[in-house]
């Protein structure tokens, strides 16, 4: 019962968002919808790509572990997101085609914007394939039995149909029912689960005082992950993107902040749910505490209902970042494109051939990834990436003594330090964005006083 309820919501949805956009005819109406996106859809596609599946695993982990600091990850996404909006008009006067690799080369040289477009490229195969083994993890809960390579194929092939032919456009509409669905579904769930495990009261009395309390959690996590998150919606090719499609700078920064209101109540229904499963249930792996909990305590309909909303949450995360991914991709292939001479149609059509391709790719490191890593590796793997851009995407906007030179040795600098940490530190107990943020602004600035400025418009080659 619970793999079908799960099969018919979860198809039928996507069905809707393959057939939203079969009529697209051109790669740019693909990428960013052109450019006439409302704060609704806007907002509805910010809150669903920064939730992901590990945000709603991963605080029903820390609910059954250690309470209510469990909202820590929502809480520090809303802050971040919000305050994120405050530069909503400078990315859409700044980034004003469709990537930061054409702002990076506009700004700076062409060598900056493809270092841009490499490491963002490579990161796709390590983000995606966290998504993906999520997406997973539900798909054999509802469905026993299922191989991990099976899965992999089906929920790669379902996720990435709509985006591939709808684009954009069926990005916003998958996303406004997956959202909607989502909080319907859990909060019936959590009250559910609540009436039958004998409420607040029996929560009261069976978990310690530390679990109602939210600043259990280590400052320098929450923080870290506030940090991580507010600098990932100013570079990150996928969090940005809604941003720059909106129709104007009101609607754009109207969606962000609608987006990250409405991220905050998940992490609050999620955690109480991993609540309730450390009161009456025990897991050897607190990573299950959200499925489990939800199969033992809700009706096999809603639990379906509910399996399936949190697969289209995980397939929104994933597709905003294919969506990302074959925009760069779009404009690493803009000079084949002019000297074949090809017009929109075929344009799209390769566009959406090595987007599928890329996305196959990633299915190899889906088999590395270790479920008991994931909210971590989640949020290191972004500090990696997008901290080490921060310096020059901002000081690029801002400060017109930013050259090449110095862009290109502040993100070098930032991901070696990133990286380094991430292998040879201690990257969980101390954030990698902690590190990075400084040491690439350092080098940013000495190089510029060591080099010569260059007018805003001209570029090093």
């Amino acid at each position: 019962m619970v793999a079908i309820i799960c099969g018919l919501f979860f198809i039928g949805i996507l069905l809707i968002g393959v057939l939203s956009g079969v009529r697209l005819k051109g790669a740019n109406e693909w990428a960013n919808g052109g450019k006439n996106l409302n704060w609704f859809t806007a907002g509805m596609l910010i809150v669903t790509f920064q939730i992901g599946g590990t945000s709603i695993i991963g605080s029903a982990q820390y609910g059954y572990t250690m309470g209510m600091a469990g909202v820590w990850y929502s809480l520090a996404g809303t802050i971040s997101i919000a305050a994120s909006a405050l530069f909503a008009k400078s990315l859409r006067k700044y980034v004003s085609e469709d990537t930061l690799t054409n702002f990076l080369e506009n700004r700076y040289s062409s060598k900056v914007g493809s270092i841009y477009s490499t490491v963002y490229l490579l990161m796709g195969f390590i983000y995606i394939p966290i998504q993906l083994f999520t997406l997973t993890t539900i798909l054999r809960t509802a469905i026993p039995g299922l191989s991990l390579t099976w899965a992999c194929v089906v929920g790669l092939l379902l996720s990435i149909s709509y985006i591939i032919v709808s684009g954009i456009k069926g990005a916003g509409v998958v996303s406004k029912i997956s959202a909607i669905l989502m909080y319907v579904a859990i909060a019936a769930g959590v009250v559910i689960a609540l009436n039958r495990t004998g409420g607040f009261s029996s929560l009261n009395e069976i978990l310690p005082e530390s679990y109602f309390s939210i600043f259990t959690m280590p400052s320098a996590t929450w923080i870290g992950w506030l940090i991580t998150i507010f600098v990932a919606f100013l570079t990150m090719q996928a969090a940005i993107q809604p941003t720059l499609s909106c129709r104007d700078d009101r609607n754009a920064r109207n969606g962000i902040l609608f987006g990250a209101l409405l991220n905050l109540p998940i992490g609050f229904l999620c955690a109480w749910i991993g609540m309730i499963g450390s009161a009456n249930l025990e897991l050897e792996n607190s990573s299950l505490a959200f499925a489990t909990t939800i199969m033992t305590y809700t009706p096999p309909v809603l639990t379906g209902i509910i399996f399936a909303a949190i697969a289209l949450i995980i397939v929104c995360t994933l597709s905003g970042q294919m969506l990302a991914v074959g925009t760069i991709i779009q404009k690493v292939c803009k000079p084949m494109f002019v000297r074949k001479n090809m017009d929109e149609s075929k344009k799209l059509l390769y566009t959406r051939l090595l987007s599928v391709l890329y996305a196959f790719l990633t299915i190899i490191p889906t088999f590395m990834v270790q479920q008991s890593m994931l909210s971590n590796l989640v949020t290191i793997l972004i500090a990696c990436v997008t901290g080490p851009m921060f310096f020059s995407i901002v000081a690029g906007m801002f400060w017109k003594r930013m050259n090449a030179t110095s862009a290109a040795c502040s993100i070098l600098t930032g991901l070696v330090v990133g990286i380094g940490w991430w292998i040879f530190g201690d990257a969980a107990a101390v954030p990698p964005i902690y590190l990075i943020l400084p040491a690439s602004a350092l080098v940013g600035c000495v190089a510029v006083l060591l080099t010569k400025s260059n007018p805003i418009n001209e570029k090093e080659r």
